[in-house]
């Protein structure tokens, strides 16, 4: 991992802490609700703000804007898309059915009903994670890093510091003793899973996009679904699991490994 990974990653996590600190004294001194909700949106755009301030020092003679574009300008397969579409959605499907399962919740309890809700839980998802996040660790940092090491390496050293990062959250949870443990243990798993499947289907189809989508859907299908929050995660964090070692053990069309 090169020097400039390093600071990028805790200038990452510095920013992001300092995000939640100010989150939490607006909460408490000016106890507005809007000021707060702005505030936690920006706060999951560290990634892009912190590459955004350190460009001229990663890439020195770059352009940030060409930079910008640059991730964009690969043909987007139709078929990718519809793969890891496809993959997510029979991950939600799965999830849904063992909850069912084994806890006996009904599928259609399972799911917000309520259109409105769904529309805006997708927007709020996508600007509240994919649009600000993916640049700086998948734009940025696993290019970097699979100048160094294999893709697969690359994608579980990334899944680690992406999901180490939202450290703050978890002691936000509500949760504490065995299932804060379940929690973190079950969030991990998910996060390095998806670290796995986006760099598999990036690698093949190098445009922001892909992982924009991944983690889009990733997000959102975990975002509406209600009830036990901590039963759905374990499940989902089953499933993406499953997906990811049947990725590594097929070496989808060599992106995994060199």
């Amino acid at each position: 991992m090169s020097g400039m990974v390093k600071k990028y990653i805790l200038w990452t996590y510095v920013m992001f802490f300092v995000f939640l600190l100010v989150i939490g004294l607006t909460m408490f001194l000016l106890k507005s609700q809007p000021v707060v909700d702005i505030l936690i949106m920006l706060s999951s755009w560290t990634a892009t703000f912190v590459f955004v301030i350190m460009f001229r020092k990663i890439y020195p003679q770059g352009n940030l804007w060409n930079f910008i574009k640059s991730q964009f300008r690969e043909r987007i397969r139709i078929s990718t898309v519809l793969c890891v579409v496809l993959i997510q959605f029979v991950v939600l499907i799965g999830s849904l059915l063992m909850t069912n399962k084994v806890w006996g919740v009904p599928i259609y309890g399972q799911l917000t009903a309520s259109w409105t809700s769904l529309l805006i839980a997708f927007g709020s998802n996508l600007m509240a994670g994919p649009l600000g996040e993916e640049l700086g660790w998948r734009g940025f940092v696993l290019y970097e890093m699979q100048k160094r090491f294999s893709p697969l390496k690359s994608a579980i050293i990334i899944g680690l510091a992406w999901g180490f990062w939202h450290t703050p959250l978890w002691l936000m949870s509500g949760y504490s003793g065995l299932q804060l443990l379940q929690y973190i243990i079950c969030f991990l798993a998910s996060i390095v899973a998806v670290s796995i499947i986006i760099t598999a289907f990036y690698n093949l189809n190098p445009n922001l996009i892909i992982p924009i989508t991944i983690h889009q859907l990733f997000n959102y299908f975990m975002g509406i679904q209600v009830g036990n929050l901590l039963n759905a995660l374990t499940v989902t964090s089953v499933l993406y699991s499953i997906v990811a070692i049947a990725l590594v053990l097929v070496n989808y069309k060599k992106c995994l490994y060199r």
